[in-house]
């Protein structure tokens, strides 16, 4: 008979099924006493000291009540392992639901709802909205922001070169045109003509004349600059003897007085007051005798000027030049002796520079009329001319710290070139700056100096003979073309003394041109009756070695250079010529360090 069968009940307290392995309980009996003595050393065993000195305990019961236990048992599930040692595993929130996200019948319930879809739309506009005020913010801070652009293209006249045509009266503005070709050929950009000024208002046919001429230089691509003289007219004018005679509106055209101050010196050393017996008053004429001074005090007098203006410029003229502007305005007031700079040491009381002439020069009120005058010469159309021709009597205008901005552009006095390379570079130094119309002279009209000129940062001013025909010397014309270069138009500079190789002595004048990221360009000049050998070393932005870039010929057979390339520190210069180089910028303290 078979061993009744006995309830067996699971880890969990549950009925188990027949076939289901699971963990039995065996009763053990009192008589076991081999088991009822390991339960004794089981307790003494928990009192030992672990390895790490720690003493290991169980907790008493009265500790383990004060645990609150937080996992929910509903929650938990058993899971029986190995049913032959009785292994088993607790999982706590097992029971838990897991998110699994929103059913298609639940989204297409949403997706339909008009809440939801005017919300959609309503962020979908905005998103758009947003991202266009964007983009429109973006592009109006692009427009609004300050530019970095390329500087101004130079105009006409400040490129250069201008060239002077001095004409006297006996010549005809038709002897002019066997010029124009050579013109041409150099690129001149404006030449000053020297024209008639007030006969203009009278005599019409003067004026037909040249304007034949102008549109005639005009159509190969130069324009006319007129050189005018507003101070005077002779004594043989009719304004003059009108104002003798003392008919209106005549009689203040001229500067009259009763008494004259003793001590006025005219340009030419003599008197500048002149007695007439008609009017038994004494009239100013500061440049000859038989010039009378007009009155520019008087605006019917600043009015005819102007109308002189309007007809050259409406003749086709491109600017205009005046001669003597600075003695327009005078105060009869007597004049003090000149002492210190600008006195000469063997002038006495009938020398013009022996008197300082403080009444008879760059008064207040000249600026007003140089201004009034400068609107009236400007054109919509095309840059134009408005300068004035200084003849080194006087420290030029741009030296006096005075107003010069209606000037366009303002002008220097000659500078003639001496062997004093120091003088000659401080002289030029204190002209640049406003890139001013500059005319660099000597006895010979040299060619060389008109190729120096080129590298100047300012306006060349050139004479006709500095021009060649040679047909094979092209070195002037392919600097004329450089003068567009970045570095000779918008760059630095540098014209300085500088001394011949193995010398401590400056003897040669330097014109270096440079622009960051551009070739540099120098001029080397020398003034000396001697070939030298030029040290280039301390010239800021060159570097250790140099190009040839430009020489005539007649220096060509000179030098005789077999190649391009030449250290800095020795380059060939001979006597009264002009050695232009090429080089790569590079600065100044870092060449020192490769040294």
């Amino acid at each position: 008979m078979s061993e009744p069968r006995k309830n067996r009940l699971s880890i969990d307290g549950g009925q188990v099924k027949e076939d289901e392995h699971v963990a039995t309980y065996k009763a053990i009996p009192e008589s076991d006493t081999e088991f009822r003595s390991s339960k004794t050393n089981l307790g003494k065993s928990k009192e030992k000291i672990s390895a790490d000195g720690a003493e290991e305990k169980l907790l008493k019961k009265e500790d383990e009540a004060k645990i609150i236990t937080r996992v929910d048992m509903s929650d938990a599930k058993y899971v029986v392992g190995d049913h032959r040692n009785g292994d088993a595993k607790i999982e706590l929130d097992a029971n838990k639901r897991q998110f699994t996200g929103m059913t298609r019948e639940e989204v297409l319930k949403y997706a339909d709802d008009p809440f939801w879809v005017n919300l959609r739309w309503s962020l979908f506009v905005l998103f758009w909205v947003a991202w266009l005020c964007m983009l429109a913010g973006a592009i109006a801070v692009i427009v609004r922001a300050p530019k970095c652009g390329p500087p101004e293209p130079r105009t006409w006249y400040e490129l250069g070169p201008l060239v002077g045509l001095d004409l006297v009266d006996a010549v005809e503005p038709q002897d002019l045109q066997q010029d124009l070709e050579l013109l041409k050929t150099f690129k001149v950009q404006g030449v000053f003509v020297q024209v008639p000024t007030y006969e203009v208002l009278d005599k019409r046919d003067t004026l037909d004349e040249f304007k034949i001429l102008f549109n005639k230089i005009k159509k190969i691509g130069i324009r006319v600059i007129v050189d005018l003289i507003p101070n005077y007219v002779f004594t043989n004018h009719t304004w003059f003897v009108q104002s003798e005679n003392s008919t209106e509106p005549y009689t203040d055209y001229f500067i009259w007085t009763k008494e004259q101050p003793a001590n006025w010196v005219s340009k030419i050393n003599m008197p500048a007051f002149t007695r007439s017996e008609k009017r038994q008053m004494f009239y100013l004429h500061q440049f000859c005798d038989n010039c009378a001074d007009l009155n520019f005090d008087n605006p019917k007098v600043v009015e005819k000027f102007d109308m002189v203006l309007k007809a050259w410029m409406g003749a086709g003229a491109s600017g205009v030049r005046l001669n003597n502007a600075r003695h327009l305005l005078v105060e009869l007031l007597e004049e003090k002796t000149r002492v210190g700079r600008g006195s000469s040491v063997d002038a006495d009381h009938m020398r013009y520079d022996f008197w300082e002439h403080k009444h008879t020069t760059d008064l207040p009120k000249l600026k007003e009329l140089l201004a009034r005058w400068s609107k009236i010469v400007t054109k919509e159309s095309e840059p134009t001319v408005f300068t004035l021709k200084e003849d080194g009597s006087l420290p030029d205008l741009i030296l006096l710290n005075h107003n010069v901005s209606m000037l366009r552009p303002p002008s220097a006095a000659p500078v003639p070139v001496t062997e004093d390379a120091d003088a000659l570079a401080s002289r030029i130094n204190k002209t640049l700056g406003s890139w001013p119309i500059l005319q660099l002279t000597d006895t010979n009209d040299d060619r060389e100096l008109a190729s120096f000129a080129m590298l100047l940062p300012a306006a060349p001013l050139l004479n006709i003979k500095q021009l060649s025909a040679d047909e094979n010397d092209t070195s002037l014309l392919d600097l004329v073309n450089l003068r567009s270069d970045a570095s000779l138009s918008h760059g630095e500079h540098h014209v300085a003394a500088a001394p011949a190789r193995n010398a401590s002595e400056n003897v040669l004048i330097v014109c270096a041109r440079w622009k960051e990221g551009h070739t540099g360009y120098m001029a080397v000049y020398n003034p000396s009756r001697q070939d030298l050998h030029a040290n280039l070393t301390a010239v800021p932005s060159v570097p250790g070695t140099i190009t040839i870039q430009n020489v005539s010929p007649a220096v060509k057979l000179v030098t005789n250079y077999t190649k391009n390339y030449q250290p800095a520190e020795d380059v060939l210069v001979p006597a009264k010529s002009t050695v232009v180089v090429s080089y790569v910028p590079i600065k100044h303290e870092k060449r020192e360090k490769d040294e």
